[in-house]
């Protein structure tokens, strides 16, 4: 999102708490409201898997590239996008001091101009990274954390950073995977964050019980009162955070429920407070709206992208009258709707 050991037992007696929660829910009735996506972008031959978008102080998009595609041969990037939809390189990561093998999930800007980026080396190689510009010109790079498992969505706000790691490799209970969300401050560097849960900025946790889909937390976003609503992919469950004057986790609740076979990935939010959700696994386009009404707004078969056609989305971002969506078009297996991976790599968009 991705302390001593009487932290690490109240943490799991939270999640024992949390798992039983979990067993009552249901998924919501889901209306149909379905429109077409048009085309936003067509990529270019660097970007073949893109992610995560954030919107730049200038206005343009800011795209990252994780490039998992045709075995990690290209290099995880950022690109910039105008209103149009024209893109170019902002930033090649494998050209960042003693790295090689950046991967670029979540990003986020702070309001003086830092980009942030959740960097999922694998393992427990991942980093939370700190990009600092004059224009768009980089010039300097910074670790704000290491040791993660698998960072991947990534939101400002207050002077922190809030991350979510799908899995905590070491935290394991009857089957079912462990997911966190982390805060950072913009402060901190060159944090060292353990596996197993008792990391001291760990502050929610969860657990994933559908077995066909072992990843737990991953989109998030804030709304204008400062309520953080995050997603568990594979239960299909979004939370709503309150949170203290410091920035931890005060209260949660299931603030609403999707089927466990919709996958939700990225989360973006409109002015009025409305959610829209990514579908990674069933390509669809989820609207939450402030009565908790879920609507399908768009839903493709598998397809290669092309035209607009949404290619299994991973994030998604209310950009002014546009909900502008990444195709990442890779992941394939039980119940997933995405058979294979394909040129052209584009990004897709619905009028809001």
């Amino acid at each position: 999102m991705y302390k001593n050991r009487i932290f690490a037992a109240a943490a799991f007696t939270f999640l024992s708490a949390c798992a039983s929660q979990q067993a009552e829910i249901k998924s919501a009735e889901i209306v149909n409201n379905k429109r077409p996506a048009k085309l936003f972008a067509t990529l270019p031959d660097n970007c073949p898997t893109p992610d995560a978008f954030d919107i730049a102080p200038n206005g343009s998009l800011t795209l990252s590239c994780v490039n998992y595609a045709n075995k990690g041969q290209k290099p995880g990037v950022l690109l910039t996008l105008d209103e149009a939809g024209n893109s170019r390189l902002l930033v090649d990561l494998s050209q960042l001091p003693g790295n090689k093998k950046s991967r670029p999930m979540g990003i986020a800007y702070a309001p003086d101009g830092a980009l942030y980026v959740a960097d999922n080396l694998g393992g427990n190689q991942g980093r939370l990274l700190k990009l600092t510009f004059n224009g768009e010109k980089l010039v300097n790079s910074e670790i704000i954390a290491t040791g993660l498992s698998s960072p991947n969505g990534l939101r400002y706000y207050n002077g922190s950073l809030y991350l979510t790691q799908l899995r905590l490799p070491k935290i394991k209970s009857q089957g079912a995977i462990t997911s966190g969300l982390y805060r950072f401050s913009v402060d901190d560097r060159n944090i060292k964050v353990p596996s197993d849960g008792s990391s001291k900025h760990l502050i929610f946790s969860t657990q994933t019980k559908n077995p066909d889909r072992q990843f737990g937390l991953d989109g998030l976003v804030f709304d204008k009162a400062g309520n953080l609503y995050i997603g568990n992919l594979g239960d299909g469950i979004i939370y709503k955070l309150k949170l203290d004057p410091q920035g931890n986790v005060d209260s949660h609740q299931v603030y609403a429920t999707v089927d466990n076979t919709i996958g939700p990935d990225g989360i973006s939010i409109d002015d009025a407070g409305n959610l829209y959700l990514a579908g990674f696994v069933s390509n669809q386009i989820i609207k939450i709206d402030i009565n908790k009404q879920v609507t399908i707004i768009a839903e493709y078969p598998d397809n290669d992208g092309s035209g607009g056609q949404i290619d299994q989305p991973a994030d998604l971002i209310v950009y002014g009258d546009k909900l502008v969506i990444s195709n990442f078009d890779l992941m394939t297996g039980k119940g997933i709707v995405n058979q294979g991976h394909g040129k052209p790599y584009t990004l897709s968009y619905i009028q809001l």
